[in-house]
């Protein structure tokens, strides 16, 4: 099967993150995003059985993320009135022309292993017409791979809450979806969630994460005594 895996997320430029600049204390949003994105890039520049692409908001960012991606990177611009339109529109987009399965993962994922990424690859590879998910602990999900547009998946989802991922599990039996289940990961959305890039031990290998590291390295001592908090 030729495979796709994209990453969907604003350009750094574009305004987000907000609740984690809030709780950090810091206003350099343009900073963190670009860290966050250039580290997901990272992780998926390093899956190498699939294309790579960007599905990206606002549609006039194409000349400041083509500045970030690799040479080869699909860039696609979001369609959709909101989250589950966008994500629908990406998946008619994405499996376009001889690509066969898409993943689609978050643009807040510096610490993801890769191998989660190749293991969706092989669930899909192995069982083709599965639905493919990737949960993350605040009740939504850090990577999606479909064979085929759902547009029914995307319909009528609590975005932006705990709820996402049990609602997307109920839409998916309704629709006769068989799913495979990745290993559990965080996508960064409060200090907390930064907690492993201070860490001397680094069990979870977070120091691949290298831009989002030296953002917060380079930070305000009071930037980092907020992640240092969170971690106790």
């Amino acid at each position: 099967m030729r495979f796709v895996v994209a990453i969907m997320g604003r350009a750094p430029s574009a305004k987000g993150k907000t609740r984690l600049l809030a709780s950090l204390g810091t206003a350099d949003g343009v900073g963190l995003r670009r860290a966050l994105l250039r580290d997901t890039l990272d992780v998926v520049g390093r899956v190498q059985v699939a294309s790579k692409a960007v599905v990206y908001t606002p549609g006039d960012a194409e000349a400041e993320v083509r500045e970030l991606v690799r040479a080869g990177t699909r860039l696609l611009p979001q369609r959709g009135t909101d989250l589950g339109e966008r994500l629908h529109h990406a998946f008619v987009d994405l499996l376009q022309g001889e690509t066969e399965a898409a993943l689609v993962v978050g643009s807040d994922l510096p610490t993801l292993p890769p191998r989660y990424v190749e293991m969706g690859i092989e669930m899909m590879e192995q069982r083709p017409g599965n639905l493919v998910l990737g949960r993350s602990p605040d009740g939504g999900y850090y990577l999606i791979g479909l064979t085929r547009p759902e547009p029914r998946l995307f319909e009528d989802i609590p975005w932006g809450t705990s709820g996402v991922f049990e609602r997307t599990l109920e839409r998916a039996r309704a629709l006769a979806l068989r799913v495979e289940l990745l290993p559990e990961w965080y996508d960064v959305d409060s200090a907390g969630d930064l907690v492993p890039l201070m860490r001397d031990d680094d069990p979870d290998g977070a120091r691949g994460a290298a831009h989002t590291r030296a953002w917060l390295l380079a930070a305000p001592p009071e930037v980092r005594a907020k992640v240092t908090a969170a971690r106790a």
